[in-house]
């Protein structure tokens, strides 16, 4: 029988991001089961596809012994097909069609370099499909009303946004004027992020904020979105996975690659800070009078306005 072997990132956010090329080969070779070889962290999203047959999950070990042990629980010696996205020894094993990672480019996103690796020209953004699954974490969301999620955590603090301003932010997105007006607060992050995110969680109106911060794997934290109407975050995999479940998604980006990393698609919107390429978290600087005072390179007015603009715009 012919199957497929799928080897993707143990990073969450680069694993979500290839979702779109498991899907497309899914669809076009439904009867060829796949195998999926990533890390821990996004192997439950992986379990979830309809079409993967076996997913793999490596942690990574020195001299790279990880994709020996990988290479011992496969089950095939010969593969219909292979797509890499790691560059490891398992893209050269056996196989009628190979497709290898052979690296991005600075000035195309990860949905199009991802989709020319199996030679497709057209960009295949992620996808999680979340229909049909029942979550516990599911019964703490209202059944009625609008959600707003955010995400103030990143792995770097160079990416976080002041916690100030994502508590600023929720609250004019969710008072009577604004675009979601009265809506409940998701905050998410992964476990470990909480003293990140606590403050915020603790500046919001008790009876509007729901604290999902370190309380969910990945593919709950994909159900979660999937029922919000908005999500605002700093770059992160929880950004990602928004976009793969379909909801409007804006990225607050300072150090990185917004150009490679950005949220995908209409219903995506990056802001960048200014200048590019510096960190957007708040800095205190001195004025010509020796005063101190407050730079930021993504202004809270700024964001505000762009985010009402963009979501408002989408509901026309």
């Amino acid at each position: 029988m012919k199957r497929t072997l799928f080897i993707t990132s143990n990073r969450l956010g680069d694993a979500v991001l290839t979702t779109g090329v498991l899907n497309h080969l899914i669809n076009t070779e439904p009867d060829i089961p796949v195998t999926v070889v990533c890390g821990h962290l996004p192997a439950e999203i992986f379990r979830s596809v309809k079409g993967v047959e076996t997913v793999i999950p490596i942690s990574k070990r020195k001299y790279s012994l990880h994709w020996l042990d990988a290479f011992k629980q496969l089950e095939f010696g010969y593969w219909h097909r292979i797509v890499d996205f790691r560059g490891s020894p398992l893209g050269f094993l056996p196989a009628r069609h190979r497709h290898l990672w052979k690296g991005g480019a600075d000035h195309i996103h990860k949905t199009e370099a991802n989709a020319k690796t199996i030679g497709v020209d057209i960009p295949l953004p992620p996808v999680i499909n979340v229909e049909r699954m029942g979550s516990e974490k599911l019964e703490a969301l209202p059944t009625e009303g609008k959600i707003l999620a955010i995400a103030p955590t990143a792995n770097s603090y160079k990416k976080q946004w002041h916690y100030e301003n994502f508590l600023a932010l929720s609250n004019a997105l969710t008072e009577a004027d604004g675009i979601l007006d009265g809506a409940k607060i998701v905050v998410l992050g992964a476990p470990g992020e909480e003293e990140q995110a606590m403050p915020v969680v603790n500046g919001l109106p008790k009876d509007r904020v729901l604290n999902f911060v370190g309380k969910t794997t990945p593919l709950e934290a994909a159900q979660v979105l999937s029922r919000c109407d908005l999500f605002v975050g700093n770059d992160s995999g929880l950004m990602h996975t928004a976009v793969a479940v379909d909801i409007p998604t804006v990225g607050l980006f300072g150090i990185g690659k917004p150009v490679v990393y950005r949220p995908w698609g209409e219903k995506a919107l990056c802001l960048i800070g200014d200048p590019a390429g510096e960190q957007i978290t708040r800095n205190m600087e001195t004025d010509e009078s020796g005063n101190d005072v407050i730079r930021e390179t993504l202004p809270l007015n700024h964001v505000v306005a762009e985010v009402q603009s963009f979501y408002r715009g989408l509901q026309q």
